[in-house]
């Protein structure tokens, strides 16, 4: 894990339409995203979030981290904004964010 000062976690109830996770962030420096729930979840950096377009996280435990190197190293670190969607709605990602 990167050396993160603030690391904040929230669950995201994501709904059947385009919902936002996270807004931008150019202090980001940790992105772990979760899914909990029994179905998939679809979400995209910086733009709507489209069902079975950009990332996938799958039922059951899908995961997506991101996380710059060490101090002192160069890594790469998406800050945009980040939304996702799912079929039924009412599903629920976890959400971790260090700065």
């Amino acid at each position: 894990m990167p050396d993160s000062e603030i690391m904040t976690h929230i669950p995201i109830t994501v709904g059947a339409a385009s919902t936002a996770v996270l807004p931008a962030n150019g202090n980001r420096k940790y992105l772990l995203l979760e899914n909990i729930s029994g179905e998939n979840i679809d979400f995209k950096f910086g733009e709507a979030a489209v069902l079975n377009e950009g990332i996938r996280l799958y039922a059951y435990g899908g995961k997506y981290e991101l996380s710059r190197k060490r101090a002192g190293e160069t890594g790469y670190m998406n800050p945009g904004a980040i939304n996702a969607i799912c079929v039924s709605g009412g599903m629920t990602l976890l959400v971790t964010e260090g700065t």
